[in-house]
């Protein structure tokens, strides 16, 4: 996944940087060895300027290749950290709603955990190839000064990485296991976050989750991480120790069977710490790949998910102005959760609006007046029907397209603190609305930002809906929108601002409870059982329910 982020060129530089890096830790060993072994033959008696210029240009190459590779290793964490989180929230937004809906989770965990966990590998990736170069150059050398030695030294390292490999797999599943706890984790957060007010009403709440969800998860979690890190600390442990009893057998018993120069054999015992060194920076780093892996798998899921749900590719094209809106035809509209048989549902309905048309619904809860306005609004995906707008069917190619003709206000809205999506407010408009919701004296608008969203939740609600008509989309959906707002002010929206809305030549679908002010509507109808009911009678100018 890392690698086409970074491009071949960057991974070229990288892998440079890190042979270089290995190599001067080779040249200083090597060069250290040279000088142990001619004093211990008596031939180094006087200071050797050659050899101080030969130090001086490794350390002074070191030093060069340390901070160049220290410094592209801090502009590559950097520039990876944000393309991921970019190329997430990117995915996100080329989601459809059903789909992100049932992958939030996943969404926030891979934000704050998966990519955290591959910029932690990113920032070690190097000191592992440099590590390796190392390890090989050593192996080389230690083939030049004795063959049979060499062979044996191999011959343990192989066995060190067959303990490895056999408890790899194993290793892998446990952070696999954590992966998926960490989800759990993060959903049981946010569920708290989410839901404090409940909580703070009732700490019961609070105390469950926290006793049942995050303690559970913390308990498993500590356990099973627990155990995935000493696979990997047993592993390192072996190799140690392996190596040191190599090097022990080296000083005391293959120096004297194999009469190996004693030059020689601090030669290779030298190295061989060395290379210990190098495998220990290689094994402790194992464990951050692995994790590294698993997240890296996750994420290419994710992403694949997001995109395979986009289901009209984001292709935007004009959107529906209002005087180019004539009208809405929905015809056999169904849609259902699940594939079960009894799985809930809605439809089929028919149903048509014109431009101007101001539309109630109404129904009880559970009855499907939500889920007739995520599908009416493309949020959700029909599962049969079709539906028309100007008199041409919607499909996957339009959506975006049909999707540009509303303007929503949800009853689980969100109020941005600016007017996002409008380039250009209108100013006079602005102040006109602000007037008529009587907000004047509450909030201003300061470039496109609002001076305050600490407001109540009607007041909320108003705003919410300023920024939802300074949009200009032709028809203008509403959820529950007057349940927040004083018996004063609910009767001016239906008997005073509704009439203003239509004239500007709104149409406005409005789902409500309040039968009182049924009479405003040019059409009501009525959600039960997931059927729409037309309750329509006309008497003159008057909507009634029958």
């Amino acid at each position: 996944m890392l690698l086409p982020m970074l491009g071949k060129t960057a991974v070229a530089k990288y892998i440079l940087l890190g042979i270089f890096s290995g190599f001067c830790s080779f040249l200083f060993i090597n060069s250290a060895t040279r000088v142990i072994g001619l004093i211990m033959t008596g031939t180094f008696t006087s200071i050797s300027k050659e050899y101080i210029v030969i130090f001086a240009s490794i350390i002074l190459l070191f030093i060069w290749v340390r901070r160049t590779l220290a410094i592209t290793i801090i502009n590559l964490s950097q520039n990876l950290f944000w393309k991921l989180r970019k190329e997430i929230l990117s995915s996100v937004l080329k989601a459809n709603y059903q789909q992100l809906s049932a992958n939030k989770t996943n969404v926030h965990t891979a934000i704050l955990s998966d990519v955290n966990t591959l910029i932690d590998v990113s920032l070690s990736v190097i000191d592992f190839f440099t590590a390796t170069i190392l390890a090989i150059s050593c192996l080389v050398y230690l083939s030049s000064i004795s063959i049979v030695l060499f062979s044996i030294t191999f011959a343990i390292a192989l066995i060190g990485m067959t303990v490895y490999y056999l408890s790899s797999n194993k290793n892998a599943q446990q952070f696999q296991k954590a992966r998926n706890l960490e989800n759990n984790f993060q959903k049981h957060f946010v569920s708290i976050l989410d839901g404090f007010k409940e909580i703070y009403m009732e700490p019961r709440k609070g105390n469950y989750l926290y006793n049942n969800k995050i303690s559970a998860i913390s308990n498993e979690s500590l356990t099973n991480n627990i155990k995935a890190f000493t696979g990997f600390l047993n592993n390192q442990i072996t190799g140690q120790v392996l190596f040191y009893v190599l090097i022990a057998a080296v000083l005391l018993i293959f120096s004297v069977v194999l009469s190996i120069r004693p030059a020689d054999t601090v030669s290779f015992s030298f190295t061989l710490l060395y290379l210990l060194g190098a495998i220990e920076t290689i094994m402790s780093l194992l464990p951050g790949i692995a994790r590294a892996k698993v997240a890296s798998a996750h994420l290419m899921k994710l992403k694949k998910e997001l995109e395979d749900a986009n289901y009209d590719h984001i292709t935007y094209g004009e959107a529906i102005s209002r005087e180019d809106f004539l009208n809405i035809y929905i015809k056999r509209l169904e849609f259902n959760y699940g594939d079960q048989e009894k799985s809930f549902g809605i439809g089929p309905i028919d149903f048509d609006m014109h431009k101007g048309d101001v539309v109630f619904i109404y129904g009880g809860n559970g009855s499907g007046k939500t889920t007739f306005i995520h599908t009416l609004l493309g949020l959700s995906l029909p599962s049969a029907g079709e539906i028309f707008l100007n008199n041409n069917l919607v499909s996957r190619s339009n959506y975006s397209t049909y999707r540009s003709a509303f303007a929503v206000v949800f009853s689980d809205f969100y109020l941005f603190d600016e007017l996002i999506g409008i380039e250009n407010a209108d100013l006079s408009r602005w102040a006109y609305y602000l007037s008529i919701f009587e907000l004047t004296e509450k909030v201003k608008l300061e470039g496109n930002s609002f001076s305050t969203t600490d407001l109540s939740t009607g007041q909320r609600k108003r705003l919410a809906l300023i920024a939802a008509l300074l949009e200009n989309k032709p028809i203008l959906v509403i959820d529950e929108w007057a349940a927040d707002q004083d018996p004063y002010f609910r009767k001016k929206f239906y008997t005073e601002i509704i009439p203003v809305l239509k004239n500007e030549g709104i149409s406005i679908i409005a789902i409500t409870h309040d039968d009182k002010y049924y009479y405003c509507a040019d059409r009501l109808f009525k959600m039960d059982y997931g059927k729409l009911i037309d309750e329509t009678v006309e008497i003159g100018n008057t909507v009634l329910s029958h």
